[in-house]
């Protein structure tokens, strides 16, 4: 199982880079419709998707959905939890 890790809350298309690739500038492709993470400021627990966007061969997975307050959730994958250093 994966772990996901919060990354940042953000406005809708406010630029956000995951390893070089602006999400806001390719196709989310859902991979996953039932992720639980827990929300970085008092710890809800939401049901995001998972997402991978790819551009020139690389692939980017990531977590993202909208809170209460309208922000846009972004969630990592946490490869400490996963055994990569």
């Amino acid at each position: 199982m994966t772990n996901w890790k919060f990354a940042k809350a953000l406005d809708e298309n406010e630029e956000y880079k995951i390893n070089g690739l602006n999400i806001w500038s390719f196709y989310w492709n859902c991979v996953n419709k039932k992720v639980e993470v827990k929300g970085p400021y008092e710890g809800h627990v939401y049901y995001f998707k998972e997402y991978v966007i790819e551009d020139k061969g690389k692939k980017v997975n990531f977590v993202a959905g909208e809170f209460s307050n309208s922000k846009v959730g972004i969630y990592l994958k946490d490869d400490l939890s996963d055994g990569h250093l």
